[in-house]
């Protein structure tokens, strides 16, 4: 519930927001990570501005690159976040992609060969990137490339979920998610009895106010009633 309201908040649209939440949910079970790590990475997009139709697409397309690389998706997001609120890619986020393993300048060779039907050296590459030739728009295409039927990253999350490991989140994630189908269905009833809790601590010192003479009164006559019975005790063991 709370990963739903927050991803609504930085979509500002609850509607779209809980849809791509069912989106995550399912790829969950066929993907080496979580729902809560998927969620996480999907929120990290939103912050930079990845558009609500395009949101969960472009998770997964990182997801799979992450996964097939086996690096910190953080790492991926970060420098594909990055060339995304400039608009171009920098020589920051190339070495970060780089670092990652991700051979990018050799595939933006590729890129431009084809755009301009002539081999484009690494050098000529590395000249686009200083000075500011090379769009978001031609990296998306990179990436969308590379996890397409095909691609070298292609389904790659499917591929790990079938490891043991993946099986392992995949049945925690089971877990997750009945425990969160529970909560919807009980939703109601739950934040019913939180409230009365949380009512009841509120007002615990007037409910005090008027329990404590109460267990003063029933702790007095109980010791009444055990010093009575104690004399009759007494009495007793006397007369014999």
């Amino acid at each position: 519930d709370l990963q739903r309201k927050s991803l609504g908040a930085l979509l500002q649209n609850k509607q779209q927001a809980d849809a791509i939440f069912e989106q995550i949910k399912e790829s969950a079970l066929k993907s080496p990570f979580s729902v809560m790590d998927l969620t996480n990475y999907t929120k990290q997009l939103a912050a930079y501005r990845i558009e609500g139709d395009k949101l969960f697409g472009t998770m997964t397309m990182l997801a799979d690159i992450s996964a097939g690389l086996g690096v910190d998706m953080g790492r991926v997001i970060l420098a594909f976040g990055q060339v995304k609120a400039a608009s171009v890619l920098r020589g920051q986020e190339l070495r970060q992609f780089t670092e990652a393993g991700i051979p990018l300048v050799s595939l933006l060779a590729d890129k431009f060969g084809e755009l301009e039907n002539r081999t484009v050296s690494t050098g000529e590459v590395f000249d686009k990137i200083s000075n500011r030739l090379v769009p978001f728009q031609m990296i998306d295409e990179i990436f969308k490339d590379m996890t397409k039927s095909g691609g070298m990253f292609y389904e790659m999350q499917k591929l790990q979920s079938e490891t043991i490991k993946g099986r392992i989140v995949n049945l925690q994630d089971a877990y997750q998610l009945l425990l969160d189908d529970i909560g919807s269905a009980n939703s109601g009833i739950l934040k019913g009895f939180i409230g009365l809790l949380e009512s009841v601590l509120r007002n615990m010192n007037g409910i005090l106010v008027v329990l404590v003479p109460l267990i003063s009164a029933l702790a007095t006559y109980k010791g009444i009633v055990l010093a009575a019975s104690l004399i009759e005790k007494i009495r007793l063991s006397t007369a014999k």
